[in-house]
């Protein structure tokens, strides 16, 4: 069968990391621990073992060392295997076999969300596939038509379901993203933000996929991040204080404004200063300390990076500092008088 040389090498592969993750982990470590798990157990149609990871993570609310929902990087694995299987083989066969395994998975947990989930995170990777990543202006009329068609088909089969996933807060990210791919209009785009965040309001990958749907090159502009990081705050500082402020523009430079953040944002460091000291009480993890240093660094905050860079020591992560050498970069910069 196609699928066997993967499916051997890719568990030879996770076996030799999760031997390797036994230590306390570090945040990075946690992400492909948990990632490793949900790859395995899908490849090995392991649905009780699938259903068993989910149920856990979504009743404990369970977080990774800098906060992240263990659900949302869950899930990530679970589309990482997807696009590593279709990569292989791009053809209509590979998504029909995929959409089989997800198929399968539904019908031996019909009242479980995670299957459901599961199975339109494939129906909108294969109209993914139709449309390609590139600009729109690159994407021909024959492929939008089908780019539409299939993202039509993926809202169905959320919304005929939602009874059943929508006690899953991923329900609402997919939903989401299906309001950014079909240009929803204002107003329905914000009755589904305020319902998922009203259900969940501290799941943060909803109020990343939020952010995707507010950025210039989608479906808004930079006045209406600020206000919806505004918001965020607003929703969530009884626990997380200044904290979404900070999340949300990390976010944003991670996805478009890269090392650019205050420069091409609205982005304003005093207040996203507060939101990371506010993310380090809570997760002082070597993940969020450097990566704080990186923007206090961005933002020419010099007594601030320098603070950062002595309490981060020797526990410099590289994934932090990119591109690489901008860690040293920082480190001769807060050294000069």
């Amino acid at each position: 069968m196609p699928m066997k040389p993967l499916l051997v090498a890719g568990l030879v592969g996770l076996t030799l990391l999760q031997g390797r993750l036994c230590h306390a982990a570090t945040e990075l470590e946690q992400r492909a621990e948990i990632m490793a798990a949900a790859k395995r157990s899908f490849l090995l149609n392991d649905f009780d073992d699938l259903e068993r990871l989910a149920a856990s993570y979504r009743r404990e609310k369970s977080r990774t060392a800098s906060g992240v929902w263990k659900l949302s990087v869950f899930y990530d694995g679970i589309n990482d295997v997807f696009i590593d299987i279709l990569k292989e083989q791009r053809d209509v066969a590979a998504y029909d076999r995929v959409e089989e395994r997800t198929r399968n998975w539904v019908e031996k947990y019909p009242e479980s969300p995670t299957g459901h989930i599961a199975h339109s995170m494939v129906l909108a990777e294969r109209a993914w596939a139709h449309r390609g990543r590139g600009a729109a202006d690159t994407v021909s009329d024959a492929a939008w038509a089908l780019f539409r068609q299939h993202i039509a088909a993926t809202r169905a089969y959320l919304e005929k379901h939602k009874d059943v996933a929508s006690v899953d807060p991923a329900w609402y990210g997919e939903m989401i993203a299906i309001a950014r791919d079909q240009n929803w209009d204002r107003a329905t785009f914000d009755a589904l933000l305020e319902e998922a965040l009203d259900r969940e309001p501290l799941f943060y990958q909803n109020y990343f996929n939020a952010v995707t749907h507010l950025m210039p090159r989608w479906h808004g502009d930079l006045q209406q991040i600020e206000d919806f990081a505004q918001y965020a705050v607003r929703k969530t500082r009884h626990l997380e204080g200044q904290g979404m402020y900070a999340r949300i523009y990390w976010y944003a430079s991670q996805m478009d404004f890269k090392n650019e953040i205050f420069a091409n944002s609205l982005a304003d460091w005093p207040q996203m200063k507060a939101g990371f000291d506010d993310v380090i009480s809570r997760y002082p993890d070597a993940w969020n300390l450097n990566n704080y240093a990186r923007f206090a660094c961005m933002a020419r905050d010099k007594p601030k990076t320098v603070e950062l860079l002595a309490r981060i020591g020797t526990s410099v992560v590289s994934e932090a500092w990119v591109p690489i050498g901008l860690q040293s970069q920082c480190v001769q910069w807060s050294s000069m008088p």
